[in-house]
């Protein structure tokens, strides 16, 4: 029987990409809300729980490496981009299986940490993958709704990983948690093993093609070969030539620094905020995943889309300098205001706030990266803003522990208002001169 082709179905296509999406966020759920509340649970430091964080976001830093390896090795009887996203799944299953091995994570930090990099390098490899493959098989009419749909459902597995696997957590324990995990992430790679990218693709090894040639008459192959390699180097050397020239121009630049510090006060706050709830004021993981994976995360999903919205409405640098304002007063409010910090319903309102604002934020800084690129590689430093954006994050993780031994609690949530100020300072400067577009 002739595999279904994803080239030729339109909504089973949207399906996957959209599938795929879930499962890079049932992760970064887990990471951030179930196992870093079952740490603080457990008696886990700020500093520990940061540490974990960090390990979880520096390959996303650095996923722009994946990019050319898997176009240069991108070609095979199986389609172009599907078995690197067939590794990507392996591999995210196999270091989930061998955490859920573990006895206990928080007495072993180190390997904990180390499953954690692997498992978010194979994670930041499918990401790469189903962006390519999107391009691949999106026409250009279908490309906003499936950005939109594909962003959306990266926040439903944030949902689900943070939300959904607290409850199982704490009903049953880490072990369950993990077990479900895998079930999710399992049952989504079905879709790209029983698939195919366009007809004449081989479902698996052994199988014979029945779709017709993948492509056109057979060609002259050391020919190709040659000729191949010679276009490619050339393409390279532009490329490069191009991205060197475009970080020239002084908005080009403002982007790149506002990119490291968009979010670092959101990143720099997330671990002291778990720590304080579970470890200090006595949340169960249930509750604080429910509020941190589950309503926050909607509001920031509503956030992202009313942003995008706003944007372009009234332009992206007015409303992300107006979320960047209300964010910083936000964070210094809840600073100064421990007096209210055993109020439940306060705190509920304030992480759902404050999910909003990141969301909608993203959003306009998202435009924003858009207006600076240059069109001839906009894609390469777009994905640079993206890079530069978790090494923000990634770094200030760190100084999470340092910072709140030094100031404390309320001290450090202080300097993440500071920061969120800064960037408001920024903003214009990241105008490109000459470029009509709104401010």
């Amino acid at each position: 029987m002739r595999p279904l082709a994803l080239s030729e179905h339109r909504v089973l296509r949207l399906v996957v990409l959209c599938a795929l999406y879930v499962a890079q966020g049932v992760p970064f759920g887990f990471l951030t809300v179930t196992l870093a509340a079952a740490m603080a649970a457990s008696g886990a430091e700020t500093e520990a729980i940061a540490s974990v964080f960090a390990l979880g976001t520096i390959p996303w830093a650095f996923k722009w490496v994946w990019g050319p390896f898997v176009d240069r090795f991108g070609n095979s009887r199986w389609g172009r981009r599907r078995p690197w996203i067939l590794v990507a799944q392996a591999g995210m299953i196999g270091t989930l299986i061998a955490m859920a091995m573990m006895p206990d994570p928080v007495a072993d930090l180190r390997t904990l940490g180390t499953l954690v990099v692997l498992h978010n390098i194979f994670n930041s490899l499918q990401d790469v993958c189903v962006d390519a493959m999107a391009i691949d098989l999106l026409p250009p009419e279908d490309r906003g709704k499936a950005s939109g749909l594909m962003y959306g459902a990266k926040y439903g597995g944030t949902a689900i990983g943070g939300g959904g696997l607290s409850i199982l957590a704490g009903l049953g324990g880490m072990p369950i948690a993990y077990v479900g995990m895998i079930a999710v992430i399992g049952g989504i790679a079905l879709l790209p093993l029983l698939t195919v990218e366009k007809p004449g693709d081989l479902l698996f090894p052994w199988s014979t093609r029945a779709g017709g040639p993948r492509s056109g008459p057979p060609v002259d192959l050391p020919a190709a070969k040659v000729a191949g390699a010679a276009a490619h180097a050339r393409s390279t050397a532009t490329l490069l030539r191009d991205f060197a020239g475009a970080f020239t121009v002084p908005a080009a630049i403002a982007t790149a620094v506002v990119a490291l510090l968009a979010t670092a006060a959101s990143g720099l706050l997330s671990p002291i905020a778990t720590n304080l709830f579970v470890g200090e004021l006595g949340w169960s993981q249930e509750e604080y995943g429910a509020a941190t994976g589950g309503a926050a995360v909607l509001a920031g999903l509503a956030g992202a889309v009313l942003g995008g919205f706003l944007a372009d409405l009234v332009g992206p640098r007015r409303i992300f300098a107006i979320c960047s304002l209300t964010l910083a007063c936000l964070f210094g409010v809840f600073g100064l205001g421990d007096g209210f910090w055993n109020d439940r319903t306060l705190v509920w309102i304030y992480l759902i706030f404050e999910s909003a604002l990141a969301g909608c934020l993203n959003a306009a800084f998202f435009a924003i990266c858009f207006g600076v690129c240059r069109p001839s590689i906009a894609a390469t430093q777009f994905t640079a803003y993206m890079a530069l954006m978790n090494l923000g994050v990634s770094g200030v993780y760190l100084l999470s522990g340092p910072l709140e031994i030094r100031f404390g609690v309320q001290g450090t949530y202080l300097i993440g208002a500071l920061i969120q100020f800064s960037v408001v300072l920024l903003v214009p400067l990241t105008l490109v001169s000459g470029r009509k577009t709104k401010i």
